[in-house]
């Protein structure tokens, strides 16, 4: 791993050397500390004092940069683009951006602080990789709302994002005009995301103009959204579980064309409706990338669940921002290193055993430091790859 970060930071330009030394160390020390990842107890696993550790912490680092290159060198050309949230627990009067926000695993609206990720989807090996996180302001001024916040952080890096891939996919929250035209006007993106179930969607008027003046017939009803009429749809997908059907049609709400993917399940009445603002697009792939869209949830479980992005005990905003970025990246470095071992073999990917692997090999080379011990010795090597194993779930 610290192979490849060093050879990403190289083609940064003003990285200093200390400042490369420190971010390599960091990254790794991300997967392999034991307990939280506090200043406290990376000065007690790592090789800096608390004092270094906060100091680097407040300095400023383009990870959009370094995880743009470590994509472009990892993901294949099949790609999208997503974006979501996640709540943080933080508390103390003096933590910057305190807020109330929504906590999808209690269902409710809890302090504490929010993350606006930004993320790369690799469609063929079907994982996210992290691009840059920002933090959900907690207070806004009246004429603004975090629907703005949060198409502007997408418009902001619209040029770089453009260049990794075409479409960007976001959750139903993205149904809005305000957020669906700032990605249609300032961007060269085209959004995917879904309406609600009694969306109020119109049929195109495809027969022929009607005699005498005035302005040629547009739309042809409003669209039943639990009894469509199928006839004016496409089927271009069916299996045991769902059938997709697509068509073109138009939403009054958002005033604009629409592609489709009306998903329907064939053992309930339940359904889907996405959407996407290229109405050329195949259906099939509307669902897809929706689905795709999902992988950006396991980058935040595994980022709280072993890289300590919830961890952090720092009030000062560049700290928490620097904490929050190198927690996610951390789990692209580890995602990176592990299809690059792991080419062409249908072994699926644990971040708890790579976690497991880190922690036993940082804590053998300790042992081996401390006792003076060539871990390449013949008595060593033979059993060395079993003590770093050791603890590990079987695929």
């Amino acid at each position: 791993m610290k192979t490849r970060i060093l050879k990403i930071l190289a083609r940064m330009d003003g990285i200093t050397l200390v400042r490369t030394r420190f971010l390599s160390h960091i990254f790794a020390l991300f997967v392999s500390l034991p307990g939280r990842l506090t200043f406290l107890n990376m000065a007690r696993y790592g090789v800096c004092s608390e004092k270094t550790y906060r100091t680097h912490f407040e300095a400023s680092f383009d990870f959009f940069e370094f995880n743009r290159q470590l994509i472009n060198q990892t993901c294949s050309r099949h790609r999208i683009l997503a974006a979501d949230c996640s709540f943080v627990p933080k508390s103390g009067k003096h933590t910057p951006n305190l807020g109330n926000f929504w906590n999808g695993g209690v269902s409710k609206s809890m302090p504490g602080l929010e993350i606006s990720e930004l993320a790369l989807v690799d469609v063929e090996k079907n994982t996210a990789f992290h691009l840059e996180c920002l933090q959900t302001p907690g207070d806004l001024p009246d004429t603004e709302s975090r629907i703005d916040f949060y198409v502007k952080q997408i418009v902001d890096r619209a040029a770089e994002l453009k260049k990794l891939a075409d479409y960007i996919v976001y959750d139903g929250a993205a149904a809005k005009k305000k957020f669906v035209d700032e990605i249609a006007d300032s961007t060269e993106l085209d959004l995917i995301s879904k309406l609600r179930k009694d969306a109020n969607v119109r049929y195109l008027y495809t027969g022929p103009r009607k005699p005498g003046p005035g302005r040629p017939q547009c739309y042809d009803g409003k669209m039943d959204c639990q009894n469509p009429d199928l006839s004016r749809f496409e089927t271009c997908y069916e299996d045991t579980q769902i059938t997709i059907f697509t068509a073109i049609v138009n939403s009054p709400s958002l005033k604009r064309n629409l592609r489709i993917a009306y998903v329907q399940d064939k053992h309930s009445d339940g359904y889907v409706i996405l959407f996407s603002t290229d109405v050329n697009l195949d259906g099939l792939l509307i669902y897809q990338y929706y689905k795709a869209r999902f992988q950006i949830e396991f980058l935040f479980r595994d980022g709280k669940q072993h890289t300590g992005l919830t961890h952090c005990q720092a009030r000062s905003e560049n700290k928490l921002a620097f904490h929050f970025n190198a927690s996610l990246t951390s789990v692209s470095l580890a995602k990176a290193e592990f299809y690059a071992e792991n080419a062409g073999r249908d072994i699926p990917f644990s971040m708890r055993n790579i976690q497991i692997r880190a922690a036993n090999r940082l804590f053998l080379d300790h042992i081996f430091s401390t006792l003076s011990l060539d871990p390449k010795s013949k008595e060593i090597a033979m059993c060395y790859q079993e003590l770093v194993d050791f603890g590990t779930i079987a695929a």
